[in-house]
């Protein structure tokens, strides 16, 4: 009974905890106890269904199905938490100043309701599928009845539940103003938390490299198996030995959630000054055309030298932006180490009938995070500074993952899929403060190593604080072609061409891209 008791009253803890911080994070939303309820009711029926199932599921996916379902909730919990934040990032202060109004105000459907309800029906139905597993696991292992079943039970679910309890209405005393910067913050430490835990089931189902194991050992000071360990591991995903892909999986979480709450937060003047700069530093820019766009790869070669041409022409209306604007980069790289590759490219642009300028130099780096085909997902990350050499015109980073999935025999052919996600940020002189998002996903068919057909898409925000509307952002697709030839010994000739269509008002009308490299190995 006393097993039962602790095992229940931990992962009752663990739900009530997250159910308590989002109940005081969403304070002045009106039926917000409603939705909470059914999310709520919806994880305990998700748990019975686990239990109902436990065997099916523990046995799929080659015995890792349970791992891919904690990972698989954990990841929508995450979601839906970042959603909750920045949505609170933007209205928090119109709630604070008049929580009693704020229903009429969100009323238009932007209110966060369905979130609330998925994030406690994930907690719940996470903590319920462990709970039913581990206490299956110590039926099978001891005699104990139907009455120390349920006694051990209920003092668990008692215990977690006041818990959890207790912190909530602790949370309460704060002053509303600050309820809500406080409850931002451990809301954003709860998803990177979760975020973490998701990689780490994700590693254990060979999906995911650890990326080094053990990287420090604090169980000395602080066991996950004591409560406070177990609190901190619900509220800042605490581990005593983290893997490598925890840390990474930590840090992207809080810059991913914590980047877009604080430009959000800024005081709105600040924002209109800081949109109205890019837009001036957009319109400017001859290399508004958007010099350089291609889908980076996530492996390196290493000791590989390459040589490499990108080309790019795209046409609208006339006596716009986009009218027969050019841009073209040059780059040579070299494959460092095993994972790392370091490129130094050169940028120049030209708007509408206008000259070419040298517009930037940049550092790029490409980091090979896992072995290809060893994981269910080839990983890399890029990194790149780019020096403006223009007047006016602000330096900027780029930094993101990149993911590729490689399909064999998938109706036939054999396929290649890499998706792109890079942050944007101005540096130095000039800056706007904007914080922009490229996407870039690119899908071919290797039909023959010289003729490789697909299709690929790109999308550009300027500033993630400030959308705008869909339609003024920019978003093309099209399809393309790559290929290589071999001349071993003398190094590979690869191409790619490119056709693409504008989605959106934003966009050129159409636009042509090329790409050709040159690599050989020393």
């Amino acid at each position: 009974m006393l097993a039962i008791a602790l095992i229940v009253f931990r992962e009752v803890l663990e739900a009530s905890l997250i159910v308590g911080i989002v109940l005081a994070a969403s304070v002045g939303i009106p039926r917000r106890g409603r939705w909470v309820a059914a999310g709520v009711a919806g994880g305990v029926l998700g748990a019975a269904l686990v239990a109902a199932f436990a065997a099916s599921i523990a046995g799929a996916f080659q015995g890792n199905g349970q791992e891919l379902l904690n990972a698989t909730v954990l990841c929508l919990a995450v979601c839906m938490l970042g959603w909750h934040n920045i949505w609170m990032a933007r209205h928090a202060r119109e709630m604070a100043a008049n929580a009693g109004n704020v229903g009429r105000q969100v009323a238009s459907g932007a209110r966060p309701l369905a979130a609330l309800a998925l994030i406690t029906g994930a907690a719940v139905l996470r903590e319920g599928s462990e709970t039913v597993l581990f206490v299956f696991g110590i039926l099978a292992g001891t005699q104990t009845g139907l009455a120390g079943l349920l006694a051990g039970g209920l003092l668990g679910l008692a215990g977690g539940a006041a818990s959890g309890a207790a912190i909530y209405f602790g949370l309460l005393r704060i002053p509303l103003h600050r309820l809500f910067q406080v409850t931002s913050w451990m809301v954003l430490l709860l998803a990177a938390g979760l975020a973490a835990q998701a990689a780490a089931f994700l590693v254990q189902a060979n999906l995911l490299p650890p990326l080094g194991n053990e990287i420090w050992d604090t169980s000395w000071l602080l066991s996950e198996n004591s409560l406070a360990g177990r609190v901190l591991h619900t509220l800042i995903g605490y581990v005593a030995q983290p893997e490598g892909i925890q840390l990474v999986a930590f840090a992207v979480t809080l810059l991913a959630i914590g980047v877009p709450m604080k430009l959000i937060a800024r005081p709105r003047r600040t924002t209109m000054v800081a949109a109205a700069l890019l837009a001036l530093g957009l319109c400017g820019l001859p290399h508004a055309a958007h010099a350089d766009l291609q889908v980076r790869m996530p492996t390196v070669e290493y000791r590989e030298l390459e040589f490499e041409h990108n080309g790019l022409l795209t046409f609208g209306p006339k006596g716009s932006g986009f009218d027969h604007a050019q841009s073209y980069t040059n780059s040579i790289g070299y494959g460092v180490l095993p994972w790392w590759r370091l490129e130094l490219e050169g940028e120049m642009a030209s708007g509408a009938g206008q000259h070419l300028y040298w517009t930037a130099t940049t550092l790029e780096n490409t980091f090979q995070l896992t072995e290809p085909g060893e994981y269910a997902f080839n990983l890399g990350f890029f990194a790149e500074y780019s020096q403006s050499t223009l007047r006016g015109v602000a330096s900027g980073i780029t930094a993101g993952p990149i993911v590729q999935k490689e399909l064999s025999d998938t109706l036939g052919v054999d396929s290649l899929h890499t998706l792109n996600l890079f942050l944007t940020h101005e540096v130095g002189h000039d800056t706007s403060h904007a914080t922009g998002l490229d996407i870039a996903w690119q899908s071919v068919v290797r039909w023959k190593p010289l003729i490789a057909p697909g299709f690929e898409y790109y999308g550009t925000i300027s500033d993630i604080a400030h959308a705008g509307p869909f339609d003024r952002q920019q978003h093309l697709i099209g399809p393309v072609l790559t290929g290589q030839y071999n001349f071993a010994p003398y190094g590979t000739l690869g191409y790619e061409v490119g056709y693409l269509w504008g989605l959106t008002a934003g966009s050129p009308r159409s636009a042509i891209r090329w790409r050709l490299e040159y690599e050989i190995a020393f």
